[in-house]
């Protein structure tokens, strides 16, 4: 069995000032965010044998304060392609996997990971399931297959899906 874990970044800044969307860091809610997904993954016990990170700035950062404290998670694995990916970019990812790679943590953007999450549940064409991805939203998926080249829409299962309690409006 195979483990994905998909987390949106924490809350962006957009009142500092940044040259590019790649620069562009975390707010003071996402700093909040990130503190209590860290607890909720301190309590919960979830490891992860692999990061892929995207490059951008407010990416590193909630990854970087999720390892803070809980040190078991893995070092990050930047992919330039997480960045503005799109959900067949993001399969396509997942089936090149080492097979020995039990469980994934993907760190990026939307809409590409809720796209990836709603056809990992339900299927390519069955339209978003989700009422809201939030920042900061960590969701859990099991796949009964031994190799990543046999994940395909519609074959996961939901494990968990945590979203940011009451911190503030997305």
């Amino acid at each position: 069995m195979k483990q994905i874990y998909i987390l949106r970044h924490a809350k962006s800044d957009w009142d500092s000032p940044y040259d590019s969307d790649m620069e562009r860091g975390l707010s003071h809610r996402g700093k909040t965010q990130t503190k209590a997904l860290r607890n909720y993954l301190k309590e919960s016990g979830f490891e992860f044998d692999l990061a892929l990170v995207s490059p951008a700035e407010r990416t590193k950062r909630t990854y970087a304060n999720l390892r803070k404290e809980v040190l078991r998670l893995p070092k990050p694995d930047f992919r330039d392609s997480l960045y503005e990916s799109e959900k067949e970019d993001l399969l396509f990812l997942l089936h090149g996997l080492s097979p020995s790679v039990r469980s994934v943590c993907i760190v990026g953007h939307n809409p590409g990971l809720e796209d990836l999450a709603n056809g990992l549940l339900f299927g390519e064409n069955l339209g978003n399931r989700f009422q809201k991805f939030p920042t900061a939203s960590f969701l859990g998926l099991s796949f009964s297959e031994d190799s990543w080249k046999d994940i395909d829409w519609g074959t996961c299962k939901l494990s968990v899906f945590w979203i940011p309690g009451s911190i503030g409006k997305e």
